[in-house]
């Protein structure tokens, strides 16, 4: 997964089409763990894209307006809009669910 590293950026990639963003910390066992996980996911949904923010590396002005208060989170954006979100470690079938839940929204 590609990183993000400032809002510009986060802005410009959520802008169309479905987009998945982890939320991770390199301090995070769960999100190291979950990393893991999402690398089988990934090849899984050729039409969203993914990509991941180290909280530790970006304007803390995006985690505020996401609420991002705990990690790991992944949240799913549909041509500009914040459509769904999930907190926590979660198993590959969990994340498969939430894409195909959101992606068409």
């Amino acid at each position: 997964m590609k990183i993000i590293n400032n809002k510009d950026e986060f802005d410009n990639l959520t802008e169309t089409g479905a987009v998945v963003i982890q939320f991770s910390a390199t301090w995070c066992n769960p999100c190291k763990v979950l990393s893991k996980t999402m690398e089988g996911v990934v090849p899984q949904h050729s039409d969203v894209e993914f990509y991941k923010i180290d909280i530790d590396n970006i304007d803390r002005s995006l985690l505020n307006e996401y609420n991002i208060r705990s990690v790991p989170k992944l949240l799913m954006f549909v041509n500009g809009h914040d459509v769904a979100e999930m907190t926590g470690l979660k198993s590959s079938e969990e994340i498969t669910e939430f894409i195909n839940t959101h992606k068409g929204s």
